[in-house]
């Protein structure tokens, strides 16, 4: 290294080193740790359980008292669990759908019944904190309905309505103005979803999303370090996990809203555009709550957009589009895995005479190598001669150079898409094939190994990369080699299907059996081409 690169690393070090230091002395308060939640005390006596209350279709369960009650709400598709602090819901768990419960459960909201949970409403600005107060709280058939009044101020009532059709839930915000004057009410609702620490290793991802112009998501580990605000107008938000949603819709636009983090939830809040009420008059707001999977036709019916949260991300329209075409061939085949087998071999019949022309042209550049050596060697000393007869020969013979990166180009997109949706379609989340393909969303354990493969951790042996990897072998050794190829590139390409195999070992098992497909499909067509005569132009013959 020279002086000059010497005293910049120096330089970079000392501002490393120094700054923190310089930060500390003229803004302080950056380091005063925020003071700590204080911790619910485990001598404290246990809520109250107010389920007899419940047993009967209508009446009141709990008068204001000094304390929260918990009551329980089970229905076709969620069990509930309501607090009267703040009206909210302290645990919210999908039941899962019918004959898929064992694949479609999940748990949205786990929270502690001492506690003020989700859905608790606030007014901006407001001095009272209604998340800590206790509300009354009434049960009318399907719906459950908290109030609370503010003496010569307000009446506010919440109503959770639960379609009896869909994963939804409804909730219906009332205000009732008992002051003399017109007042503005920008009502705040909170929302949030548990997770699981080691869930993003282990299965998937957990992300806040915000619908305005276009799809907003930011990741756990980015709420985590950031936090994310959402300033402008917005039309719903949520969050999201693998195969599943929590998404709230309110009837008016969201003018802010935030995310953050704690040990054990994310939690959202959005503030509304106020509500005018008039002096002894009512208001109300509703928010559409969607807790459910991410199932394409069940989010699209509610005409809110949600869908857009299976369409994210650069590759959106291609992994929507296969999970359309899917979901086509499987109302005939009845499996995911032969759907998959149909949708493969469509894809390759639709590339097949673009592949074919691509093919053709990289052997008839294999055939023609000799002469373009003998053209380089002639004007080995003018280069933009050489590459000017070479130019012409390709020409001569109809010769694309650029033709023989095609096959892997068009494939790019589909494998991408594939990639997105095998671990994020809820439709293919347990999904069969055969034999020992159990699950196309998880890798195919074909039996659990009596020991761990020491570096790589693998407890299991998956058939379905090992024999993608094969078949990938078997392709490259009849695809023509490419002209001016080096032994080491020659060695690299050797090697690929290998290294493809060991990142895949653990992959869903859909897209492994996609690609070895892929594989198969590809080698039937190149041993067809491969039988076809070059004919070279009558002056390069």
């Amino acid at each position: 290294m020279d002086k000059n690169t010497v005293k910049a690393i120096v330089l970079a070090m000392m501002v490393m080193l120094l700054y923190p230091m310089l930060l500390k002395k003229f803004y302080p308060a950056a380091y005063q740790k925020q003071p700590a939640k204080t911790a619910v005390s485990q001598s404290a006596p246990a809520p109250l359980k107010a389920e007899t209350a419940l047993a009967a279709s209508e009446g009141t369960a709990l008068e204001k008292a000094g304390a929260p009650a918990v009551v329980f709400f089970e229905n076709s598709f969620y069990k509930v669990e309501f607090s009267t602090l703040g009206g909210t819901i302290t645990e919210l768990s999908f039941l899962g759908e019918k004959d898929r419960q064992a694949f479609t459960k999940t748990d949205f909201f786990l929270g502690d019944p001492r506690e003020s949970g989700i859905f608790g409403v606030s007014f901006l600005h407001e001095n009272a904190d209604l998340a800590e107060t206790i509300f009354k709280m009434v049960r009318k058939g399907e719906s459950v309905e908290f109030s609370y009044e503010m003496p010569g101020e307000y009446q506010l009532s919440k109503t959770y309505v639960f379609r009896e059709n869909r994963p939804a839930i409804d909730l219906i915000v009332r205000i009732k103005n008992l002051s003399g004057r017109e007042k503005h009410f920008p009502v705040t609702l909170n929302y949030g979803m548990s997770y699981e620490e080691g869930y993003q290793k282990k299965y998937g991802y957990y992300d806040a999303v915000v619908s305005s112009d276009k799809l907003q998501t930011k990741g756990l580990a980015g709420i985590k370090r950031k936090g994310f605000f959402f300033p402008e107008p917005t039309a719903w938000a949520g969050f999201i996990k693998k195969y599943f949603a929590l998404l709230v819709k309110p009837d008016g636009k969201i003018i802010e809203g935030s995310a953050r983090v704690d040990k054990k939830n994310l939690w959202g809040q959005m503030t509304l555009e106020p509500l005018t009420v008039p002096a002894g008059g009512e208001g109300e707001r509703s928010f559409l709550i969607y807790a459910g999977p991410q199932r394409s036709g069940v989010l699209k019916s509610f005409g809110a957009g949600f869908e857009e949260v299976l369409s994210r991300g650069f590759f959106g329209l291609f992994k929507t589009g296969i999970l359309t075409a899917l979901k086509f061939f499987n109302r005939y085949t009845h499996n995911f895995g032969w759907a998959l087998v149909l949708l493969t071999f469509l894809i390759k019949l639709l590339f097949a005479p673009l592949t074919h022309l691509s093919y053709a042209s990289m052997k008839k550049m294999q055939t023609l190598a000799p002469k373009m050596k003998s053209i380089q060697e002639h004007h080995k000393k003018d280069p933009a001669k050489s590459q000017q007869e070479i130019m012409a020969l390709y020409r001569r013979n109809k010769v694309n150079p650029m033709m023989g990166c095609l096959p892997m180009l068009i494939q790019i997109p589909v494998f991408m898409a594939m990639f997105k949706l095998l671990p994020e379609a809820i439709e293919l989340h347990g999904a069969p094939f055969i034999g020992w393909i159990k699950d196309l969303s998880a890798p195919d354990h074909f039996m659990t190994l009596p020991f761990t493969v020491p570096f790589l951790g693998w407890t299991s042996l998956n058939i379905l990369p090992i024999l993608m990897a094969g078949s990938q072998v078997w392709y490259q050794r009849l695809m023509p080699a490419q002209p001016g190829s080096s032994p080491e590139q020659k060695s690299i390409m050797n090697i690929m299907p290998i290294f493809f195999g060991f990142i895949c070992y653990n992959m869903p098992a859909g897209l492994t059996l996609y690609w070895t497909l892929q594989n198969v499909f590809s080698i039937i067509q190149q041993t067809f081409i491969n039988r076809i005569v070059i004919v070279l132009h009558h002056e390069d013959q």
